[in-house]
């Protein structure tokens, strides 16, 4: 890319006007380009959890401290259970007497039954029907007292919701929390994601699925694009992207803001694509500078998508298999000879 020194009035060597001007040349073309956009990502672990206590009481034991690495159900901390694990002791004996209960109730109304109203009779058969019905009922309503009871005592630890690391610890033996009071929390930090706001004009060249790429200082990995808010956040009018990196990698810390790269096939109908060090930038806007008959002949341009080499751009008086200088256009003036080079 080249700065024009728009205004100077071009050196005069002889009655003809500037001497040729030394420049390398480069090719417009129709197609493609490669379009570059890069914006910044936050990293972000797929899991995160802030884990509450369950039940009232004294904490007993916490097993983690800050830092620790955990496997998916492993107990956290546990909260003094006596009151609990009596209740469950009450429920389950009450269940027991309830089984009981039911099994006398079944015999009776089975041997009334069986008898026939020759020998007992209706009504105390009947009876019998009705007290084999409430104890079957009664011993429903007792398992599931027992199953609230267990429910309740298993409140009383915590337990990690999935493998991670221990990224604060809240509470110490001898603590009393209430329920819904954070005593862990946990981070995922193997499986991230990373989070980026695009203007629209670029969402809508990308899809699910494109790639992409992350660097972070002298690091770099592959990326894909695994999601796409189709809609504008109400304060920044930007899109929501989530991209995955297509590997795991140390240095993608969850907190960390990393350069995202995204890299789109651009075509435009009536565009052209040329290199990018045909660029000219004026006072006046973009031009490039096209050898014509051996002589300087500036156009303007206007750009539609970057690439790293190549630029898509539009033009009048621009055509696929013009030649335009990359090298040497920043000081040339219009109808100026040219002495083309080859590198």
């Amino acid at each position: 890319m080249a700065l024009a020194c728009e205004g100077e009035a071009p050196a005069k060597s002889g009655p003809n006007g500037p001497p040729p001007a030394r420049v390398w040349v480069g090719e417009v073309r129709d197609g493609s380009i490669e379009a570059q956009w890069s914006f910044l990502g936050d990293v972000s672990a797929l899991q995160h959890a802030r884990l509450a206590a369950g039940a009232s009481g004294e904490v007993r034991r916490v097993l983690v401290r800050v830092g620790d690495r955990v496997k998916q159900g492993d107990m956290l901390v546990e909260i003094d259970p006596s009151l609990a694990s009596a209740r469950v002791r009450a429920a389950s004996a009450s269940k027991q007497a309830g089984a009981a209960q039911l099994e006398r109730a079944q015999r009776d109304a089975e041997r009334l039954s069986t008898a026939g109203p020759d020998i007992a009779a209706a009504a105390e058969i009947e009876q019998a029907t009705s007290e084999r019905k409430r104890a079957t009922a009664e011993r429903g309503r007792l398992k599931a007292a027992e199953a609230e009871a267990r429910a309740a005592l298993g409140r009383h630890r915590v337990k990690a919701p999935f493998e991670g690391v221990v990224a604060n610890r809240r509470v110490d033996p001898g603590d009393w929390v209430d329920p819904g009071v954070e005593v862990i929390e946990l981070i995922d930090d193997r499986d991230v994601e990373v989070l980026a706001s695009i203007p629209p004009e670029v969402a809508r060249f990308l899809s699910v699925g494109d790639k992409a790429s992350f660097s972070l200082g002298p690091e770099t990995t592959s990326a894909t694009i695994r999601g796409i808010v189709r809609a504008l956040d109400a304060e920044s009018r930007t899109v929501r992207l989530r991209l995955a990196p297509d590997e795991t990698t140390t240095w993608l810390l969850p907190g960390a803001a990393v350069d995202v790269l995204l890299t789109v096939q651009r075509s435009e109908p009536g565009a052209l694509v040329v290199p990018r060090d045909a660029l000219v930038y004026g006072i006046a806007g973009l031009k490039v500078v096209k050898s014509v008959d051996g002589k300087a002949e500036p156009v303007p341009v206007e750009v539609v998508a970057r690439g790293r080499d190549e630029v898509l751009v539009r033009a009048e008086g621009l055509a696929a298999g013009d030649t335009v200088l990359t090298r040497g256009n920043e000081r040339v003036f219009p109808g100026q000879p040219l002495i083309v080079l080859e590198d």
